[in-house]
């Protein structure tokens, strides 16, 4: 008899760790996903407020013909509250060769992140949308208007955005690859951040999108991830005309003024503008 109840407690014992390791093999990803949740992989980050030695002001002709100073389209704020202008017109470039299109100042950042992906997985990253005329996007609106963005709301519209797959791994399925996984915890150290979290419909009114990744440059990209944030939260966070210290960087979001001015630093060695879609503007400086 307890030759018999000690096989029983052996059988169920090894049913139970086969049942486990299923259940983690087919569910593992929602184990990678409450992480990101909760923001298990963050790191600690502080953006100090500080007031720079000495500011000038620049008219904006001044700002685009000082050679140490970029104007992009990289800290640009889309969504339904903040639709783009009618006249809006993205800074575009494509892609290698490949007849792939998105905003210019992402271009770069996408090449290290797709060779980073390679090299740490294996997987060759893929691009299933990127830039988008207000024309396509209307199409996809009539199609799809339960999942596709009205005209004006959506950043493919801008080029910044990209959605992005491995081979067998697209849309949700992305997040269940390894490669996924990697993009959704790294693609911070590129510039990218995932646009719409899996912890921020709240704010961004977009349900978890592990596959759609936007470009915001650094060190905005690791400022948003590792303080747990959307962009609408990162950018609502900066106090118009504030100066804010992180990793060597000085970063402002400013009014331009009605003569139309922005405040830089008297030294810096280059700076990046961006309008930030809100009557502002996001400014970089690395001194």
């Amino acid at each position: 008899m307890k030759k018999k109840k000690k096989l029983i407690l052996c059988a169920f014992a090894v049913v139970s760790v086969l049942a486990l390791a299923v259940i983690l093999h087919f569910c593992s990803h929602y184990i990678y996903i409450f992480g990101e949740l909760i923001g298990a992989k963050c790191d600690s980050v502080e953006l100090v407020p500080v007031t720079p030695d000495a500011i000038l002001s620049y008219t904006l002709a001044e700002a685009k013909s000082d050679s140490r100073v970029t104007f992009d389209q990289s800290g640009i704020l889309v969504n339904s509250e903040h639709m783009l202008d009618d006249g809006f017109s993205a800074a575009l470039a494509e892609y290698g060769n490949s007849g792939v299109y998105m905003n210019e100042c992402a271009a770069e950042a996408y090449g290290r992140l797709s060779d980073a992906v390679y090299v740490k997985t294996g997987e060759k990253l893929y691009i299933s949308s990127s830039f988008r005329t207000s024309e396509e996007q209307e199409q996809l609106y009539g199609e799809d208007p339960t999942n596709a963005n009205l005209p004006g709301s959506s950043e493919h519209q801008t080029g910044l955005a990209l959605d992005v797959y491995v081979k067998y791994f697209a849309g949700f399925g992305f997040v269940k690859s390894e490669a996924g996984q990697y993009v959704n915890s790294n693609c911070w150290r590129y510039g990218f951040i995932i646009r719409y979290p899996v912890f921020g419909k709240s704010e961004t009114g977009m349900k978890y999108e592990p596959w759609h990744i936007r470009y915001v440059g650094e060190p905005h990209s690791a400022l948003i991830y590792n303080s747990h944030m959307t962009l609408e939260e990162y950018l609502s966070s900066l106090e118009l005309g504030k100066w804010y210290e992180y990793d060597g960087c000085l970063i402002s979001r400013q009014t331009s003024s009605s003569d139309g001015t922005l405040e830089l630093p008297e030294m810096f060695s280059s700076a990046v503008v961006s309008p930030d879609n809100m009557r502002g503007y996001l400014i970089t400086v690395r001194k």
